[in-house]
């Protein structure tokens, strides 16, 4: 999506500072999923207020959050800073993969793996039977290529049912499996309304490949054991952000000298800096005047936002007031990282919380953490932040 180093000429090669690295996590953070993944129109929006707010670091701020994203989010994300929607439909002159076909495909790829360390013929026989149905198909349907191309499967996994011969006959096939995989990627990338019909396909094929031994794998002739590493590299990329931000976010806080355990919290690393007074005064005197009720009256202007309030069990007499800019009774609007900090007002930064025990929490996690420090004295800390824009996201 970005090139670290187009913003402008001044940007310095090398890697990011550490308050660029939270500022990406903290755009992240805000526009992060209950059930895991993100909001892309969201982090899109965020993404351009970097750009507008700090056009230098913009370039190594978006390279981070693309670190963090899958495939098929970077790519809905890069369609929607482009000026297109997230998830474009496709042209009805190109009717696309067949999302059938690539699941067929990716269940038998499956099976076939599964059967090269699995003692009994329930793989292999699987995958005969399918072949087989799908060739047959392929028959009536007048595509005599692919029937073709389905029986010889069928029949090298028919073989595959006898010890040894199995083994080499499917050593011939795995140089096929990393070029489905990659297409499979691909299609989900370029037309993202596939991933609910492939996600479980290749999830299945990512379980099978991990389920084999590494000894398995290096007794392979070389093809094949280069084409299941690249495998493997590829389906952990698809799949490593989604369960990196799947992640509970468990952090224990401390509230009343009781412990208390809050879940969607991100433990964001950060080089803590105690800000100058008249500049945290200055910040705070905006907050108070006008940006509390801005980010307030915001909230309650979008209908999909309103929503997220709803579900955190906020009534409709609670949004009327957020409507207005006013806080409602038990919640505050809390700075993520604080103005005490590298903190700004910008909306990714702040969050609606419940005060007890949330807010309370994170309140007494910055005393402890950074309480003692004085004016320009700094500490390396991992601070909780949490995630969304309305906190917890349920009640």
């Amino acid at each position: 999506m970005v090139d670290p180093a187009r913003s402008t000429t001044e940007n310095p090669i090398g890697p990011p500072s550490p308050q660029l690295a939270t500022q990406a996590q903290l755009a992240l953070s805000a526009n992060r999923l209950p059930g895991g993944g993100v909001d892309v129109q969201g982090l899109a929006a965020s993404v351009e207020r970097v750009r507008q707010e700090n056009p230098q670091a913009a370039g190594w701020v978006e390279a981070e959050i693309d670190r963090n994203l899958t495939p098929v989010e970077r790519g809905e994300l890069a369609r929607a800073l482009e000026g297109g929607s997230a998830t474009p439909p496709t042209p009805a002159n190109d009717a696309g993969p067949d999302p059938v076909q690539l699941g067929l495909d990716l269940t038998q790829l499956a099976l076939d793996i599964t059967g090269i360390i699995e003692p009994t013929p329930f793989s292999d026989g699987s995958n005969t039977i399918i072949s087989a149905g799908r060739a047959i198909g392929s028959l009536f349907s007048g595509d005599f290529g692919d029937a073709g191309g389905h029986a010889l499967n069928g029949v090298l996994s028919a073989a595959g049912i006898l010890p040894y011969l199995g083994d080499a006959a499917k050593a011939g096939k795995v140089g096929k499996w990393a070029q489905t995989i990659s297409d499979s990627v691909a299609a989900v990338v370029a037309n993202p309304a596939l991933r609910g019909a492939l996600e479980p396909a290749l999830r299945q094929v990512k379980n099978a490949v991990d389920a084999i031994p590494r000894g398995a794998i290096d007794a392979l002739p070389a093809s094949a054991r280069d084409a299941l590493n690249r495998m493997k590299g590829q389906l952990d990329e698809f799949f490593g952000a989604s369960a990196r931000q799947a992640d509970e976010g468990l952090y224990t806080g401390t509230v009343r000298g009781q412990s208390v355990s809050l879940r969607g919290i991100d433990s964001v690393p950060v080089n803590y800096v105690k800000r100058d007074r008249v500049e945290y005064a200055a910040l705070r005197k905006d907050f108070d005047s006008t940006v509390r009720g801005d980010f307030l009256r915001d909230l309650a202007g979008d209908p999909a936002k309103v929503d997220a309030l709803r579900r955190a069990g906020l009534d409709q007499a609670a949004i009327d007031r957020i409507a207005t800019g006013r806080v409602p009774q038990g919640w505050q609007v809390h700075h993520k990282l604080p103005l005490d900090d590298g903190g700004t007002n910008s909306f990714d930064n702040l969050v609606l919380i419940r005060n007890d025990p949330h807010h309370i929490a994170l309140t007494n996690a910055q005393r402890t953490l950074v309480g003692d420090l004085t004016v320009g004295q700094s500490r390396q800390v991992d601070f909780p932040i949490p995630r969304g824009f309305v906190y917890p996201p349920a009640p």
